[in-house]
């Protein structure tokens, strides 16, 4: 009897360990910021130290400067270190503790950049990634998961789209991972339009901002995305069932017809003029994301070289040619011009021989650093399709 309590006590540690730690996020949007209030019940002793967000995505070595009024109000201890983007938190015992702070608006007006990847918020319209408005947690105890729930104080008075829960318009809580937060967003405005629709893919949503946007252009987005969703899907043989977002809005003063990041489960992509979204490059470019989803979840730095950046963008560039040749989107001799295209922009590149984790390094300076991978994984699936074409005499690829 005498050996039945530590047993008992090892099985306690054990599952304690194994469950997930909880962060209570509230939020509060308040004119140009939005107030984020964050309770948190210590899984470590005496302090824990959270990262905000990250500079690899979109390039943003200063995105710590969004970050205001950081107030801690329990007793203890507050450490801010801005070179790190940390803020750490000492405690007494494993009392819930409650660390607030104010995100702002930091874009560069003007800026592709400033626009997908940080905070954009305004009286009318928000916009901001995960990764940009909670706190990470480093925990010493690398085998603590995390969970977040999110709330909003106060409903915005406007309606509210969040792509890591899709159905909840804002007015209820929000359970999901850190790692589901991270990278997807939150966005609302006054004119955002949010359309539900099923197909056999499982449940689709299409989001605008439908100011000054004909209805033939919304219908025309719809369209495309259920004929070229099925397109993928015959490709790859993928019977998954998803929640898939298709979000489009306006670049704020910014002259580019479209660009837009994957966030695993959708696009978010920003235009200039609200016309016709679903032909020629615009076009190109949402099928290039939507091919994400299907091709795979390899990370860019994958390979001793970060290779997986350039299969990532540029057997994804392919593949989005071939497929839309077989969606009857363009023709062969459409694909002839933009394969060539890439072979010239390539070749006559001055830093066409850079390895290829340098590329990644300059990824953000833009110009041809940018283009780089999208160009070699490209020229190098036409090369490995022609290869099988020849080796095995059967139709492969666009052939």
């Amino acid at each position: 009897m005498k050996y039945l309590l530590p047993v008992l006590l090892t099985v306690q540690s054990i599952v304690y360990a194994q469950k997930p730690v909880l962060l209570e996020y509230q939020l509060d949007l308040r004119h140009n910021e939005i107030h984020v209030e964050l309770i948190y019940t210590p899984a470590e002793t005496d302090s824990t130290t959270f990262i905000y967000g990250s500079p690899p995505f979109g390039g943003q070595t200063d995105i710590f400067h969004g970050v205001k009024n950081v107030h801690y109000e329990n007793p203890g201890q507050l450490k801010i270190d801005s070179s790190r983007r940390a803020i750490t938190v000492f405690f007494r015992d494993n009392t819930p503790v409650k660390l607030s702070y104010d995100i702002a608006d930091t874009r560069v007006k003007n800026n592709t950049l400033s626009q997908l990847f940080r905070p954009i918020i305004t009286p009318e319209y928000f916009y901001i990634h995960g990764i940009n408005l909670f706190l990470t947690p480093e925990f010493r105890n690398k085998d603590l998961k995390t969970r977040i729930s999110v709330r909003w104080k106060s409903k915005p008075a406007m309606p509210v789209f969040c792509t890591f829960d899709m159905d909840n318009d804002g007015s209820e809580i929000i359970n999901t991972t850190m790692d589901s937060a991270s990278l997807r967003f939150i966005t609302g405005a006054s004119d955002l339009s949010v359309k539900r629709f099923i197909n056999e893919s499982g449940t689709n949503y299409l989001v605008l901002r439908s100011s000054g946007m004909p209805t033939q252009t919304v219908s025309d987005l719809e369209n495309f995305y259920v004929h070229y969703n099925k397109i993928m899907r015959e490709f790859w043989k993928d019977d998954r069932i998803i929640q898939y977002a298709l979000v489009l809005q306006p670049y704020l003063h910014v002259n580019k017809s479209i660009s837009g990041i994957s966030f695993g489960n959708g696009f978010i992509g920003k235009y200039d003029k609200p016309d016709s979204l679903a032909v020629g490059e615009r076009m190109g470019v949402i099928a290039h994301e939507i091919g994400h989803y299907y091709l795979s979840d390899l990370k860019a730095t994958a390979g001793s070289n970060s290779e997986g950046q350039w299969f990532n963008e540029g057997f994804n560039d392919y593949l989005t040619f071939y497929n839309l040749i077989r969606a009857g989107l363009i023709d062969a001799a459409e694909f002839e011009k933009r394969l060539n295209k890439i072979l010239r922009q390539f070749y006559n590149s001055p830093i066409r021989n850079t390895p290829n984790n340098k590329i990644f390094e300059n990824f953000w300076k833009l110009g041809d650093y940018q283009r780089i991978p999208y160009w070699r994984g490209c020229v190098y699936a036409f090369y490995l399709d022609n290869v099988l074409l020849k080796s095995t005499g059967r139709k492969t690829g666009i052939h």
